[in-house]
């Protein structure tokens, strides 16, 4: 079992893209107990930071985080250094890869974490499901929700929300241990259909035999790599 620092984390950022910034960092670091609980080993953490990009309208809508709010900050390049790990992790988080991203463009080395997307189980495991994080703390943990999702876009309630679900997806799978967890997330980011263009809503092993045009130009163009691997597999093509 390969043994090393797990965090979840969530970023409120100046935009929903590849170019974001962190505007603040939501941070809490977890563990399997020894009975293979999956426990939170601090409290949920939050620290805000200046970015050097503007933020946009829709996120100050989304986070209420406005440019004079983090004005006075430390530059987002110092904060995300200090409270990212070091070298290999596990990083948790909903739709993990777009917080990672907001990670690396602070300068963070993450070419060494092991990302767990909770995302990814989500539309796993609740596929009929509304799948964003408050969707699914109602649907998971309701009375917390009930309580608590007001804060929603809060980076540290974030945080304790993508927990609160991921302790919950673990009990139910019988997962207990994180490279157990991350395995069943790499697993779960697999798509078994497209989710945009022309055949959205089918799946990929039916448009592998019904559009190999379409499935060719996937493989060649799109980014996602796990839709890519589901493709070529879905073609028998290496």
């Amino acid at each position: 079992m390969i043994d090393m620092p797990a965090v979840a984390i969530d970023f409120e950022a100046t935009e929903a893209n590849d170019q974001a910034q962190a505007t603040e960092i939501g941070i809490c670091a977890i563990e399997f107990s020894d009975k293979g609980i999956l426990n939170p080993r601090m409290h949920p953490a939050a620290v805000r930071c200046k970015p050097e990009r503007d933020i946009t309208f829709g996120s100050m809508a989304v986070t209420g985080i406005c440019p004079e709010d983090v004005a006075d900050e430390p530059s987002h390049t110092e904060i995300v250094q200090k409270f990212m790990p070091k070298g290999a992790a596990y990083v948790i988080g909903h739709n993990v890869d777009y917080d990672i991203q907001v990670a690396a463009n602070a300068g963070v080395d993450v070419s060494q974490y092991k990302a767990i997307c909770t995302l990814a189980m989500a539309r796993a495991l609740c596929p009929d499901a509304e799948h964003s994080l408050t969707a699914m703390l109602y649907k998971l943990e309701y009375d917390h929700a009930r309580k608590y999702a007001q804060n929603a876009h809060s980076a540290d309630y974030d945080v304790r929300f993508c927990v609160l679900i991921l302790r919950r997806f673990c009990r139910d799978l019988g997962i207990t241990d994180m490279q157990a967890l991350y395995e069943y997330s790499e697993l779960a980011r697999i798509p078994k259909t497209f989710t945009f263009g022309k055949h959205m809503g089918e799946s990929i092993e039916a448009v592998a035999n019904s559009d190999k045009n379409y499935m060719n130009w996937v493989i060649k163009n799109h980014s996602n790599t796990y839709l890519v691997d589901a493709c070529r597999k879905a073609l028998g093509v290496k």
